[in-house]
């Protein structure tokens, strides 16, 4: 297949009465497809769309940007933000889906490495996001400078490589900073949950 080739991907909601329409790359980084933490996120807030309608809302790495748009589809007002590179995907995106998400999403660039969250946020969302050593510090020293009023992290457990060392080095030195709760399985949609996946919320020490 050439290497610029998307394939789109239907996710129902809303009791199948509406869909969203997610290409995906299939020569790709971590960023291009959706993964199954990202099915089991936007399912959490499909079952839980009064949680989110008019919520400002910042997604970080969104990659497909999947669940920022499945949260503007829900009435949230979303900023989806990744590196240069992966903005075009995110842009096909939000253009396929724009019928369900209005003007209530837009794309920006934000590099953990430079760059601040804006103010006035009510959720920062961050899935399945660590993959690098060297994005751990940048990453958390963004998420302990945000103002959210919640900041939720989503992560499927990793068992071998760098990105194992990264998750774990990142869950131990967060805690500097956060408690880390777990969402409980009751509040997941039963058909769209794993042990190895764990959506936390992040509660900023005192």
């Amino acid at each position: 297949m050439p290497e610029n080739e998307e394939y789109a991907r239907i996710i129902p909601f809303n009791n199948d009465e509406s869909e969203l329409t997610i290409f995906q790359e299939t020569v790709t980084d971590v960023g291009g497809v959706i993964w199954d933490s990202a099915l089991m996120t936007i399912h959490y807030f499909f079952k839980h769309p009064a949680k989110f309608e008019g919520k400002k809302v910042l997604e970080l790495g969104s990659g497909t940007g999947v669940c920022g748009i499945a949260l503007a589809a829900l009435g949230a007002d979303v900023i989806i933000t990744d590196l240069p590179e992966r903005i075009p995907l995110l842009e096909k995106n939000l253009a396929a889906n724009k019928h369900l998400t209005g003007n209530r999403i837009k794309v920006e660039v934000l590099d953990w490495m430079t760059d601040k969250t804006p103010d006035g946020l009510d959720l920062v969302l961050a899935v399945d996001c660590v993959y690098y050593n060297s994005t751990i510090t940048p990453l958390i020293d963004l998420l302990k400078n945000c103002d959210a009023k919640e900041i939720i992290v989503v992560s499927e457990e990793r068992d071998i490589g760098e990105a194992s060392v990264a998750q774990k080095t990142f869950f131990k030195n967060i805690t500097e900073f956060f408690q880390l709760v777990p969402i409980s399985q009751k509040e997941l949609d039963p058909d769209y949950c794993a042990n190895d996946i764990i959506i936390r919320k992040l509660i900023r020490n005192i």
